[in-house]
């Protein structure tokens, strides 16, 4: 049961029976969903890019024969292909020391990983996409797009309240808050299919390495880093919010994804920061808790990851005395 056609084609039924009980619309489905994509990268990252492949042709057939064609089509495109993507990247290397590698005196054997940073890059980047393949199918156009999502908030939320809407309040004084909402739509999707896709990949690269399974070995997430355009994409994608038409709410989705990842590389730096406090988890704690109940804390940690680059947080706070033990926690 070693062959990885084997395990990706198993990984494949489970992911596709996850993705399909998301139909019934229960709670439990809907907290089901979001490890979707756990046994494609356990397939993956333990056996190989063969075994995630045949995870997603796998997956794809089955969603399309349980639901219908369109939503295989679906699941390979915003979990299949992904999934096959980001662990062939995970799993490329070449000796350290080779041509462009960082350590030009490596021990022999040693090799050099796909950075973590360039990973997530990615992660961003298909993520704005699945936000943005999102969009046309609630309409071409702004008018229609608004349209569609006034009459799926009926539906969904105004006709299952109990009692109506509270006394004093109808849908024109909720105008502008649904107004929000429908603007927020693309990268309120970026950003979760983008923590879904970060937490099940985080996951199972530590299920295949406490297993023994894994094929490349934990990476130091210490000084983690993107690529220079990864800024340039975001500042780019804000300006691109204030395009007319659908461009805009298209760039909204992009937005989202790029400060979901600036929020990670701030997350990186304050761990890093806090290593040496003695309260260092009652600190790690309440921030995690802000983070959660205030939206600004979020912003603020996105920017320290912004301007980290610049301020060299990280390698000022590592060069006060010897650097600690790798901790990526």
């Amino acid at each position: 049961m070693n062959s990885p056609l084997l395990i990706g084609i198993g990984a494949g039924l489970v992911s596709a029976v996850l993705f399909a009980s998301t139909m019934t619309g229960s709670l439990l489905a809907v907290a089901l969903f979001y490890i979707t994509a756990l046994p494609g990268f356990l397939a993956g990252l333990g056996w190989g890019t063969t075994a995630a492949m045949a995870c997603a042709a796998t997956g794809a057939a089955l969603a399309a024969i349980l639901l219908a064609p369109l939503a295989g089509l679906g699941y390979f495109l915003t979990i299949g292909l992904p999934i096959v993507i980001l662990c062939h990247l995970a799993l490329l290397a070449r000796p350290a020391g080779e041509a462009g590698g960082d350590d030009t005196n490596a021990a022999a054997g040693a090799m050099q990983w796909y950075p973590p940073g360039r990973i997530i890059a990615w992660v961003v980047v298909m993520a704005g996409g699945v936000a943005a393949l999102s969009v046309p199918l609630l309409g071409m156009d702004v008018e229609t797009y608004r349209a569609n999502i006034h009459q799926i908030l009926d539906k969904v939320f105004f006709a299952n309240l109990p009692d109506g809407l509270p006394p004093g309040f109808d849908k024109e004084q909720m105008a502008p808050v649904i107004e929000l909402l429908i603007r927020a739509l693309p990268a309120a999707s970026a950003i979760v299919w983008f923590a879904i896709m970060i937490l099940n990949m985080w996951s199972a690269a530590k299920i295949v390495t406490v297993s023994g399974r894994a094929i490349r070995p934990w990476p130091d997430l210490t000084m983690m880093s993107y690529p220079g355009p990864l800024a340039l994409g975001f500042v780019v994608s804000l300006l691109g919010i204030f395009t007319p038409g659908i461009a805009g709410i298209i760039a909204t989705g992009f937005a989202g994804a790029f400060l979901v990842a600036y929020l990670l590389l701030g997350l990186v730096v304050l761990h890093v920061l806090a290593r040496k406090s003695p309260f260092r988890h009652i600190m790690l704690a309440s921030l995690y808790l802000g983070i959660l109940l205030f939206g600004w804390a979020a912003l603020l940690v996105a920017m320290i990851g912004i301007g980290d680059p610049m301020l060299k947080l990280r390698e000022r706070s590592l060069a006060k005395g010897a650097p600690p033990p790798p901790d990526n926690d």
